[in-house]
């Protein structure tokens, strides 16, 4: 695993080496200390980098602060020490050194042995905060995500996008995808909004983010209804019901957090249902719920092969953002880009079809319109950020389907299969997957 440091900053602040990270003193011998301590640096000899660093870093020049701080959190020239390294990257961030700013954001966020350096997104968000307010992209586009996630700040949709959108002016591509799946999910107050504040802030931030930076005034704008949770899908009926009921299958993580075991599933605008939450298993994120009545006489079923292909084309049905999306079934394509989700997990599938929130829950669904898999999420840009230092692309995962019917089996709840030997056109997988797609919220 790549240091988080040295990741982090290969990624965003190469092209700052010179200008923002190696600050200096205006003093002539300084300078000149100072650049030899940078060829040396360079050059690998850090035994004579050190010599110029400390004594310019002691006396209080950012830049050197700021070197000996990547120089411990790397081991060169020195044993490798943490502690160490937050220190220098702190009395150069206090004094508003945005490399040393960024560098401390990353230690935060990454909690790189707990004991040393404890997980504190409160502290990464406040950090990153300071150097996004000196126009870091790198450090503006993680605070988009950290409030996009609520990781350490308020979840907040039009936040996020006010500072994606801040990094996407400097060309970084994440931050302009991740602003635009935003805006799929806001409302035209929502996204005026944030157009209004990032305009505010952008020229606060030109002007050199002087005094009082500006607020935002939300109201309600920005508040989702807590009804809205995500997707599940029937799975098959219990005829010794009277009435017959309906299995469906969804995330635990989209029912878990309702405050009783009972929800409510939908179909588009039809009749709510409600739902008991039968068996829940948190560590595969599988949850099944059972209906009073039937919901619909189609259910799901599975492709006989329990084995997706890398670039199979795939399709994701779901409810996204279904307090502002129309409340019809949603329905994308895609394909599956790996056979394996982060660290090579063998549980899920990465697909490359968009999903948003709402869609957890939901079936994938292959060309014949047989399930094989469950969606779980999009992409954690910042638990790739956290141990790679780069900049992830957008995506998803979802549960392999061989996982979904082995829960299934463990509950003796029968399913179905067919072979995927026929393709149907987009028009039949879409009237497919709104006859037992449905959506699920909390019972108020």
């Amino acid at each position: 695993m790549k240091n988080i440091i040295a990741a982090t900053l290969a990624v965003a602040c190469v092209a700052l080496l010179a200008t923002a990270c190696d600050t200096v003193a205006p003093s002539p011998t300084v300078a000149v200390d100072f650049a030899e301590g940078v060829r040396a640096y360079e050059q690998q000899d850090y035994e004579a980098a050190l010599r110029e660093f400390r004594p310019l870093a002691e006396h209080g020049n950012v830049g050197a602060q700021w070197r000996l701080g990547v120089m411990y959190g790397d081991g060169r020239g020195v044993d490798k020490d943490y502690r160490q390294a937050e220190e220098w990257f702190r009395m150069a961030a206090e004094r508003g050194h945005m490399g040393s700013q960024r560098a401390l954001g990353s230690l935060y966020m990454s909690g790189i042995h707990d004991e040393i350096i404890p997980r504190d997104l409160r502290r990464s968000a406040q950090w990153f905060r300071r150097a996004a307010e000196q126009d870091d992209a790198s450090a503006q586009y993680v605070l988009g995500l950290m409030y996009d996630m609520g990781a350490g700040l308020p979840q907040s949709q039009i936040r996020a996008y006010v500072w994606h959108s801040l990094a996407a002016t400097h060309g970084l591509e994440p931050a302009r995808e991740a602003r635009e799946e935003l805006r799929m999910g806001m409302t035209d107050t929502q996204i005026d909004h944030a157009q209004q504040f990032s305009g505010e802030l952008y020229d606060w931030i030109a002007e050199g983010a002087d005094g009082t930076p500006p607020r935002l005034h939300l109201g309600d704008a920005g508040a989702e209804p807590p009804n809205s949770r995500g997707t599940g899908f029937l799975i098959g009926h219990d005829r010794t019901d009277d009435p017959p009921s309906a299995w469906i299958v969804t995330n635990n993580h989209v029912i878990e957090d309702c405050d009783s075991e009972r929800v409510t599933v939908q179909r588009g605008d039809s009749k709510s249902y409600v739902a008991t939450v039968r068996h829940g298993d948190a560590a595969a994120d599988l949850a099944l719920l059972k209906t009073a009545s039937e919901v619909g006489k189609k259910t799901a079923t599975f492709s006989e092969s329990q084995y997706a292909s890398r670039a199979e084309r795939v399709w994701v049905a779901g409810y996204p953002h279904r307090w502002v999306l129309p409340s019809d079934l949603n329905v994308v394509d895609g394909v599956v880009s790996a056979l394996a989700g982060t660290e090579d997990d063998p549980r899920y599938l990465q697909i490359t079809a968009p999903v948003q929130m709402g869609n957890s829950g939901g079936p994938l669904l292959d060309v014949a319109g047989n399930v094989i898999g469950v969606v779980k999420s999009k992409i954690n840009a910042l638990a790739i950020l956290e141990k790679t230092g780069d900049l992830p692309q957008l995506g998803a995962y979802a549960i392999k389907a061989g996982l979904v019917r082995g829960f299934l089996d463990i509950h003796r709840v029968d399913y179905r299969r067919r072979p995927s030997d026929k393709t149907l056109d987009s028009e039949q997988l879409d009237l497919l997957a709104d006859s037992f797609t449905v959506a699920i919220g909390c019972l108020h």
